[in-house]
């Protein structure tokens, strides 16, 4: 039995997104936490979510532009 991966890839517009909300956590907390990665599609598009467990808020990278 094979092992799986699971990979993420972000395009350049969820990345910018992803890094500037990160940088808002570090700068009001000194640090970035941890982080809880939810992916689904409903075989149009792909939704990602990312929820930070320090602050306890979810951003939504989810870019329909791709659907």
């Amino acid at each position: 039995m094979g092992n799986y991966t699971i990979s993420i890839t972000f395009n350049d517009k969820q990345q910018k997104v992803y890094r500037e909300w990160q940088e808002h956590i570090k700068a009001i907390h000194g640090l970035y936490g941890n982080y809880s990665y939810t992916v689904w599609s409903d075989g149009i598009g792909q939704f990602i979510e990312v929820y930070s467990h320090l602050t306890k808020t979810t951003l939504d990278l989810t870019d329909i532009d791709n659907f």
